[in-house]
């Protein structure tokens, strides 16, 4: 079953990440499924790659998004990352998100501040970037570093390299207007993705990713992961919501485009990749396919 899993994928098998066509749907067999058909993940050197190449037919990058096949509802998730913000407009991520209810815990990177890392959250799907903290360190292209979330049903916290850097109190989320906490509480999944932010066509995007993105026709940038370990909680059997979508869709389908934006500036998300025209309610860092 797609329950969370305490584990360490260190990426030294090709098979702990494929590509969803070649996921037989056992999670035991494969940890992580790239969504995105053509697949721009590989498993290399011990990394995980996830690599963005320039699309002539849209004029900006085609990415790579791969999910994590056990879900997690609870505890704490560490990944040691090397970004690829070697360039303005490149934006890479490592988040969990529940596509059944649009919460999200975020960890983002954009090239044109290759130093900071920027540390958010979502409730219900609804985006507000205000919310967003950044955390200035070294050159995050330049060195692996360890990024974790723990994640209780009271509260968040975002930690750097062992030394936490932000704490969200779910107490401090309380709406007296609504009488409801917004503070993400339902099952979802860990995921990395890398994107083209710079040349998304959102105006708000792109001076967010920085912009234009530097492209000729062999550019390619990529963002890598060299382990993520899962340390599930003792509530996670328990409480929010205990459904999420299969990986890669109920048919086995991926995703066609491999980019994606915060999206309009009124802060809708787009479906086709960030062009901010269309207000759906499609992920604001991965966009699904129809079949989800």
């Amino acid at each position: 079953p797609e329950t969370c899993e305490s584990q360490t994928v260190d990426f030294s098998s090709s098979s702990d990440a494929v590509a969803v066509n070649s996921y037989g749907g056992n999670p035991e067999t494969n940890a992580f499924v790239s969504v995105f058909d053509p697949n721009y993940s590989s498993v290399a050197d011990g990394n995980l790659v996830l690599s963005m190449k320039y699309d002539s037919a849209q004029n900006k990058g085609f990415g790579a998004t791969v999910d994590a096949t056990h879900t997690f509802l609870y505890g704490k998730a560490t990944a040691r990352v090397k970004t690829a913000s070697i360039a303005p407009g490149v934006v890479s991520s490592f988040i969990f998100r529940s596509d059944v209810t649009g919460d999200e815990i975020d960890f983002e990177w954009v090239g044109k501040s290759p130093a900071e890392v920027q540390t958010n959250y979502y409730y219900r799907n609804v985006l507000n970037y205000q919310q967003m903290v950044p955390y200035t360190l070294t050159d995050t292209s330049a060195a692996f570093h360890d990024y974790s979330f723990e994640w209780t049903a009271d509260k968040i916290v975002w930690s750097v390299d062992g030394t936490a850097i932000r704490t969200l109190n779910r107490a401090d989320t309380y709406d007296s207007a609504t009488g409801k906490y917004s503070f993400p509480d339902t099952r979802g999944r860990v995921a990395f993705s890398i994107w083209d932010g710079g040349n998304s066509g959102a105006q708000g995007t792109q001076e967010w990713a920085g912009y234009p993105t530097p492209w000729t026709a062999s550019t390619v940038y990529s963002m890598y992961v060299d382990s993520i370990t899962i340390q599930c909680s003792g509530d996670d059997s328990t409480g929010g919501d205990s459904s999420s979508s299969a990986v890669g869709g109920d048919d086995g389908s991926s995703a066609t485009d491999g980019s994606s934006a915060p999206g309009g500036d009124d802060g809708s998300s787009a479906t086709d990749g960030g062009d901010g025209s269309d207000g759906s309610s499609q992920a604001k860092c991965i966009p699904r396919p129809a079949a989800y």
